[in-house]
């Protein structure tokens, strides 16, 4: 998963869109994310440490989703 991550992410710093693709990939893989350390993340898929605070924010956003009944992780059904 983490490499395919940093692909995309590569991939959208091309079309300087590097922190949004950030933001969906955490967004869509939330569920998966959610026990795993901002800072390893970050490191795997090569964007700096301090982007664990945006990471942080999107784990927060999806689970503010989540109760409010919506869905936009890749692991469940809209």
């Amino acid at each position: 998963m983490y490499d395919e991550i940093a692909r995309e992410i590569r991939e959208a710093a091309l079309e300087r869109n590097k922190m949004g693709m950030f933001h969906y990939q955490v967004l869509i893989n939330a569920k998966l994310l959610e026990d795993v350390n901002p800072i390893d993340f970050c490191r795997a898929v090569g964007v700096p440490d301090s982007y664990t605070v945006e990471f942080q924010k999107m784990l927060r956003v999806a689970k503010t989703i989540k109760e409010h009944g919506k869905s936009i992780t890749a692991d469940e059904d809209n």
